[in-house]
């Protein structure tokens, strides 16, 4: 008989499977075939491998699931707090922004400059408003309101010295610093799982 057949049958009866082939057949094929009994023996040594290895204790892998769910979405400690402030900091960045967008009011500056001056800052409210209500999103939005406020703040300084702004006007570039640490605050715990080294299997 084909060794081709014989093999297929002696898989599916391992697996509990008809074999579509008498089993004194296949019995006499194998007395008679040396490399059919050793592809029997080896696929009888591969499952004996994989079924000493199967964990024999129940099946955990929901409540594994569900804890790193439930530890990706629990607020950390002064959560609410840092929301609150992002808040007020939004609501003030509105403030600054609508004279310049409504009429172009900004120390002078002109029109179309105030209008984009005004579009930046509610740009930066929004995002620090939703931040404040999907804190999950805290990290996506880090990098752009990080470089923004950095950037303003530089700015502001470079033309402080050069004697080309007043500096208490430039003060309200600390909101957005500080909507940035906010932001920074709330995404830590989400940035420290991240970097956690992963668990060796031994």
């Amino acid at each position: 008989m084909d060794c081709t057949k014989i093999r297929e049958a002696c898989s599916a009866a391992l697996d509990g499977e008809s074999t579509g082939i008498e089993p004194g057949a296949v019995a006499m094929h194998l007395e008679s075939c040396s490399a059919c009994r050793g592809f029997v023996d080896d696929a009888h040594a591969i499952r004996r491998a994989f079924t000493d290895g199967r964990p024999s204790g129940p099946d955990v892998t929901d409540l594994v699931l569900a804890a790193a769910r439930a530890e990706r979405h629990a607020p950390g400690p002064g959560t609410s707090a840092l929301r609150l402030g992002l808040v007020a900091i939004a609501a003030a960045q509105l403030v600054l922004a609508v004279p310049t967008l409504l009429f172009g009011d900004d120390e002078g500056a002109p029109l179309h400059v105030a209008h984009e001056v005004g579009a930046w800052n509610l740009a930066l409210a929004v995002a620090f408003l939703f931040a404040a209500w999907r804190p999950l999103r805290a990290l996506g939005l880090l990098p752009f309101t990080a470089a923004l406020s950095i950037g303003l703040l530089g700015t502001a300084v470079f033309d402080v010295l050069n004697g080309r702004a007043i500096a208490l006007t430039e003060t309200t570039h600390l909101l957005e610093l500080a909507g940035t640490a906010l932001l920074w605050l709330l995404a830590a715990p989400r940035i420290r799982r991240r970097a956690r080294p992963a668990l060796q299997v031994v």
